[in-house]
């Protein structure tokens, strides 16, 4: 079972406090997570608690003392009270697109690749094929930034391919990940499981225990 909780938090921007609901606990026993690290369920539908939005100025975090560059103004700006002009469905959607765009703004490029990540998540739960791909592409945008760092660990080179076939970038995928090698068998066997769709221009959702030989991963 997932638990929330209420608590009252003071927005960093506008200083005014609010009630919000937090998760007090969840778990993964639904099966093993999506090949772009979605959860498995429960967790998996407890996206509504990750994040916050102040009532009174708009600004949007994992919590809302968490500090920022930006400022009471510059939520006021047309590219953010809009969403860059771009109409979601999904609320969900809407307030994880612009967490993104404040990670934009702060330079942080872990948190802005997966606040765009759930945004599509979200996206994908209404069916919002359009959004969906726009979120990814701009997920993949900040995916290159980590991964010029050596140091990122192998599995997010991994993900970028889950990223390349759910936007449709199937060229790219087959040329620039055929071949390559990683240290981990379970990586080699999802990369080579999504060279295999990639190849058949499947942009569909793949669970780890989809992949051939992961089944007790």
């Amino acid at each position: 079972m997932s638990l929330p909780m209420r608590v009252t938090v003071k927005c960093a921007i506008c200083g005014e406090e609010s009630t919000q609901t937090v998760m007090a606990s969840s778990n993964t026993f639904g099966g093993t997570p999506d090949l772009d690290l979605r959860p498995a369920e429960m967790m998996r539908s407890t996206m509504s608690w990750w994040i916050q939005e102040c009532p009174h100025c708009g600004y949007i975090s994992e919590s809302l003392d968490d500090e920022t560059s930006v400022t009471r103004e510059w939520l006021k700006q047309e590219v953010f009270t809009t969403s860059g002009g771009r109409k979601f469905l999904s609320k969900l959607a809407t307030r994880f697109y612009k967490y993104y765009l404040i990670n934009v703004a702060d330079d942080n490029e872990k948190d802005a690749f997966y606040a765009a990540l759930h945004a599509a998540w979200a996206c994908d739960d209404e069916r919002e094929i359009e959004n969906a791909i726009h979120c990814r592409q701009c997920a993949l945008t900040e995916l290159e930034k980590i991964l010029a760092d050596p140091n990122t660990p192998e599995d997010m080179h991994v993900v970028k391919t889950d990223l390349l076939r759910r936007t449709g970038q199937f060229d790219a995928l087959i040329s620039n990940y055929t071949g390559k090698q990683f240290s981990k068998e379970l990586l080699n066997q999802i990369v080579a499981f999504q060279i295999e769709k990639a190849r058949q221009n499947d942009t569909q959702c793949y669970r780890i225990q989809d992949v051939p030989g992961t089944e007790d991963a």
